[in-house]
């Protein structure tokens, strides 16, 4: 049974805002364009390929407020565990995946329960934050970046959090734990992690 996921029109998205790197909340409101202007189609090499479409990814970082700290990890280390190949064995903070026509289709703001519904399939927690959007990303080092936009956001929480199947491991870092982390050359790091770190980074630190 094929997999249909969220997309929008290209030239609809960016009809009045275009932009590469990452995109301050504020200055383009890409959330409600894709709440009111988004289909379902089936995730193919196609559609991967094409350009005229953009696949809307949440991508949600856990902070804990109190101890300035965020949630990394390391996606897990085989192709049996974890779908997505490209990203095996790469650090991330963030927490995400396609928006499924199985369970977003009815939804009135399919990102914000694709984002709970991600952190409840990657991370066990007792109770679910919200998450609070802070931005987009939007890059085209590759042909598969072409055709994503990322809905960048934040879920605080002071739990702990226990790695899912798709995470090697995982815990919560001091800024300057995440700095040596995420800028070690020896570590294989997210695209999207590294241009949204910097913005996470200045929410931490901005955080009496």
């Amino acid at each position: 049974m094929s997999r249909e996921i969220l997309v929008v029109k290209k030239e609809k998205l960016f009809e009045k805002k275009n932009f590469l790197g990452f995109l301050p909340l504020e200055e383009a409101n890409f959330i409600d364009i894709i709440n009111k202007n988004h289909e379902f189609k089936e995730r193919n090499d196609d559609l991967e390929n094409n350009p005229d479409y953009i696949q809307a990814v949440p991508y949600v970082w856990l902070i804990n407020e109190r101890e300035k700290k965020v949630f990394l990890y390391q996606r897990a280390l085989s192709k049996g565990d974890y779908k997505e190949k490209r990203h095996l064995n790469k650090y991330s903070g963030g927490i995400g995946g396609h928006i499924d026509k199985d369970t977003e289709e009815k939804s009135l703001n399919p990102l914000r329960d694709a984002m709970i519904r991600e952190m409840r399939e990657e991370t066990v927690m007792q109770n679910y934050p919200n998450p609070e959007c802070l931005g987009y990303i939007y890059v085209d080092y590759s042909v598969f970046d072409k055709v994503h936009l990322g809905v960048i956001a934040i879920a605080k929480t002071d739990e702990k959090v226990r790695c899912g199947d798709g995470m090697a491991h995982g815990d919560f870092y001091s800024i300057e734990e995440a700095e040596e982390i995420l800028k070690n050359p020896e570590n294989e790091v997210e695209n999207w992690t590294k241009v949204s770190w910097p913005h996470i980074k200045n929410y931490l630190q901005s955080m009496n």
